[in-house]
C-alpha cells in the first residue's frame, strides 16, 4: 500500500514519518504551502517557508519522496475569509476545526489521492477505530493534547483513508522517536494556535476589515465606557475590557446592530441551558442516543452532560443536564460519548 504523511514540519508528523517508513514498504511525504509569507507578515525563517524548509530536511534524512502542494487560494478563500467574516459579525470562530474538513482532508487529500495513495497519515493525538465497519475518532493517551476537538467536522469517507499512528503515545514518545531518527525538529517547539497570525488576531484583523470602537453598556442600560472594536472581544472575557469596577466584569454579549458591547458583574447571567446550532455533522452518519452524551463549547472547556437534542431543519438545539458558561456565537460545540467523539457543530 502507498501511503503518504502530512508532513508540516514539526516533531509529530515527522515522528508519523518515520513510524510510517516502518509500517509500510511506499511512503511519500507532502507538506501544504498554505499562504504566501510575506503577505501574511511573517519572515523568511518563519510560517510555511519554514515548515517546508524543515519538512524538506526531514524527508532528505528519512530518504523520502517529498511533495510541496500550493493551496494558498483555498485556504484563504475558505479559512482566512471565513475567519475574517465571523469575528467582524460578532462572533468567535475556530479556524482550525473548518480547515481540517475543507483543506487538509479536502484539497491535501485530493492532491494524495492524485500521487496514488491509499491513505493519509497525520501527527494527530487522536485514535481511530474501525467497529463494525464504521470508522471512528477516540481520544488518544495523551489527553493534555488532545485534537479530537478539531476533528469533529470530517466525514465517513475522510476518515476511511486516514491514520493517526500517534495515537497511543505522549510527547516524549514522540521526541524520543525523532530523536532516535536523527531529526533537526525533535526538540522543536509546538506550533501557534493560529497558524496565518504572526502576532496577535487583533493587529491582524485591523489590518484586514473596518474596526468601529462604540459603547460599552452596563446590564442596566448605563454606559460606562468604551470598547476597541467588538472583534476583539468574546463572550464570557474578563481582562482586557480596560474599566475600573468595584467586582470584575464578564462581556455578556456583543450587541452588533448597534455596536455595543454589554458587560455584567454577575457571572450567573452567563450561564446557558440551551443553545442552538448550525452546520451539524456526525461522525458516523447518524445523530447519536442521548446516554452519557456531554458537549464542549470551547477547545480548552470541560464537557457538560447533555439533556436532550431537539432537531429542527436548518439547526438543532441542544439542552443541557447544567447551565454552561461563555456559550459564544462562532464557537463548535463538539459532543463526546466518555473518549469518543461523536460530532459537533456551530454555535448560533
Amino acid at each position: 500500500m502507498k501511503v503518504a504523511v502530512a508532513l508540516s514540519g514539526g516533531v509529530d508528523s515527522s515522528a508519523a514519518l518515520v513510524l510510517a517508513l516502518r509500517k509500510y514498504s511506499d511512503v511519500i511525504a507532502v507538506t501544504m504551502r498554505t499562504f504566501d509569507n510575506a503577505k501574511y507578515g511573517f519572515e523568511e525563517n518563519e510560517g510555511p517557508d519554514k515548515a517546508i524548509e524543515d519538512a524538506a530536511k526531514v524527508c532528505r534524512k528519512l530518504n523520502v519522496r517529498h511533495h510541496i502542494t500550493d493551496v494558498s487560494s483555498e485556504f484563504e478563500k475558505y479559512v482566512v475569509s471565513d475567519f475574517i467574516e465571523k469575528y467582524s459579525s460578532g462572533e468567535t470562530p475556530n479556524p482550525c476545526t473548518l480547515c481540517n474538513p475543507t483543506i487538509k482532508w479536502g484539497t491535501l487529500l485530493d492532491k494524495i489521492k492524485s500521487l496514488g495513495a491509499e491513505k493519509i497519515i497525520t501527527g494527530h493525538y487522536a485514535e481511530i477505530k474501525n467497529i463494525n465497519g464504521k470508522y471512528r475518532i477516540f481520544r488518544g493517551k495523551d489527553t493534555r493534547r488532545d485534537q479530537t476537538y478539531m476533528l469533529w467536522g470530517l466525514s465517513p469517507e475522510q476518515l476511511s483513508f486516514t491514520s493517526f499512528p500517534l495515537a497511543l503515545m505522549n510527547k516524549s514518545d514522540i521526541r524520543k522517536i525523532a530523536e532516535e531518527a536523527g531529526l533537526h525538529i525533535a526538540s522543536k517547539g509546538d506550533s501557534q494556535d493560529i497558524c496565518f497570525i504572526k502576532d496577535n488576531y487583533e493587529n491582524f484583523l485591523r489590518n484586514k476589515t473596518e474596526i468601529k470602537p462604540g459603547n460599552i453598556i452596563f446590564t442596566d442600560g448605563k454606559i460606562i465606557g468604551k470598547h476597541r472594536g467588538l472583534p476583539f472581544y468574546t463572550v464570557g472575557q474578563r481582562k482586557g475590557l480596560g474599566l475600573g469596577w468595584s467586582s470584575p466584569l464578564y462581556v455578556m454579549n456583543l450587541d452588533t446592530e448597534k455596536n455595543n458591547l454589554i458587560v455584567t458583574d454577575d457571572k450567573d447571567k452567563l450561564k446557558k441551558h440551551f443553545f442552538y446550532i448550525n452546520k451539524v455533522n456526525w461522525l458516523t452518519g447518524e445523530a447519536p442516543k442521548i446516554d452519557k452524551l456531554s458537549v464542549k463549547i470551547r477547545y480548552k472547556s470541560t464537557s457538560s452532560p447533555v439533556k436532550s437534542l431537539r432537531f429542527f431543519p436548518d439547526k438543532m438545539r441542544v439542552d443541557l443536564a447544567e447551565p454552561a458558561t461563555s456559550v459564544a456565537k462562532g464557537q463548535s460545540a463538539v459532543f463526546y460519548r466518555e473518549d469518543e467523539l461523536l460530532g459537533g457543530g456551530i454555535i448560533l
